[in-house]
């Protein structure tokens, strides 16, 4: 006999129980119709249907838009230490035996929220040292069988907490970040291989966890399609495109990026990868930059656009719509014939039905004849939970101007 499931519960509307959405991790509040039993905000709680029935085990968080993170399927495994410290072991094996990524890079994903069965957790690994942010209350507060678990597993020489956005801990309530939660925090930047490409990381400092870890395949396919070219880096940030373009043997590469950090650290990764002398970096926004190369009549054989998240949430997509649209239409215009162009978005609510749209209208618009070669997203070690698609937030797109 199944023991019985007893503890403060959540009920939820009959449509949120339907098959077709049982399983997704997300609960909105309006489809919480009551709560029984005391809690408070991030403590576990269980989820029935309206007649009762079992749905899953979850974290709850009034302040929170999602109020509920499903967790647990299972009624007889609530969440507990050890459950977070087998999806933490799990997730692990995941990168080192089924990828094997520590043969091609000391950085990679090692936790990826919801594709690794923790909700909101983010943790990225840079040499021996961990980086993490995390997003949901109740995960916040069970912190500690997530750090027990790495440092069982990985042995890291520090674990670093990120924020994971003021105005997302502001809304879901969570404490700043901690900073160093375990270990030593390193003297120096950690220098890292990310598939023969040397960077250098201030683990506390930069954008994400250090580095955009999410491109790495698209690096190299780009790269290899790069021997010979002239290759535009739109947005370059560290160099991760740029610099792989020309280490793979491209004939020239110009970047630019609208921070003046990360253009000084582009041309010292350059110059660490051995490629300074073919690549020209600069500084300057992605709008300008694309009209003053356009004025200037350059053409490329290759262009990279990857520019900052234009679309925080749903309601911001059609003005998102337009920056992509104005973007993508000067890159085309930049892109010889016979040229590749990769065109990403970091969008989460820009999906990737909108981005093939902007390209089609921006081929339109520009009377271009344009063929998609390939859709594309982030690296194997970025999985995706099958009932929660919103965590395929990076859309990319190859297409060859003809």
């Amino acid at each position: 006999m199944i023991p019985p499931v007893s503890g403060p519960t959540a009920f939820v509307t009959h449509k949120r129980t339907k098959a077709s959405s049982r399983r997704h991790p997300w609960i909105y509040a309006n489809s919480v119709t009551r709560v029984e039993g005391d809690y408070t905000n991030g403590d576990a709680v269980i989820v029935r249907g309206p007649e009762g029935r079992f749905l899953a085990h979850a974290w709850i968080n009034d302040a929170s838009k999602l109020r509920l993170r499903l967790v647990s399927y299972d009624r007889k495994v609530p969440i507990e230490p050890e459950l977070l410290k087998e999806r933490v072991r799990s997730a692990v094996a995941l990168r080192r035996e089924v990828l094997r990524l520590p043969e091609r890079a000391s950085a990679y994903r090692l936790i990826h929220s919801e594709g690794d069965g923790l909700p909101g957790l983010i943790v990225d690994l840079y040499g021996d040292v961990c980086v993490l942010t995390c997003s949901v209350l109740g995960l916040r507060q069970s912190l500690d069988a997530v750090l027990d678990a790495l440092e069982e597993v990985v042995q890291p020489s520090a674990i670093i907490e990120r924020d994971p956005g003021e105005a997302l801990r502001t809304r879901e309530g969570l404490p700043e970040p901690a900073g160093l939660l375990r270990g030593t925090l390193p003297s120096e930047e950690v220098e890292v291989n990310v598939d023969g490409l040397r960077f250098l990381v201030g683990v506390g400092e930069g954008q994400k966890t250090g580095l955009y870890l999410d491109q790495r395949d698209n690096i190299q396919t780009v790269a290899k399609l790069s021997v010979g070219k002239r290759v535009l880096d739109a947005c370059c940030y560290l160099g991760g495109f740029g610099i792989g373009c020309a280490k793979a043997g491209a004939e020239s590469v110009v970047m630019f990026d609208t921070s003046a950090d990360a253009v000084a650290n582009a041309q010292r990764h350059a110059e660490l990868n051995g490629v300074a002398d073919k690549v020209t970096i600069q500084r300057g926004s992605l709008f300008r930059e694309l009209t003053r190369l356009r004025q200037a009549e350059e053409q490329f054989d290759v262009i990279v656009l990857d520019p900052p998240k234009f679309a925080k949430k749903r309601s911001e997509v059609r003005k998102a719509r337009k920056g992509y649209l104005d973007a993508n239409q000067l890159a085309l215009r930049l892109l010889k014939p016979g040229g590749l162009l990769l065109s990403c978005s970091c969008s989460g609510a820009f999906s990737a039905d909108d981005l093939e749209g902007v390209l089609r209208e921006s081929a339109t618009r520009t009377g271009t004849a344009l063929r998609i070669l390939e859709r594309r997203g982030p690296g194997l070690d970025h999985p995706v939970d099958v009932h929660c698609p919103e965590g395929r937030y990076l859309k990319a797109i190859l297409a060859q101007r003809h």
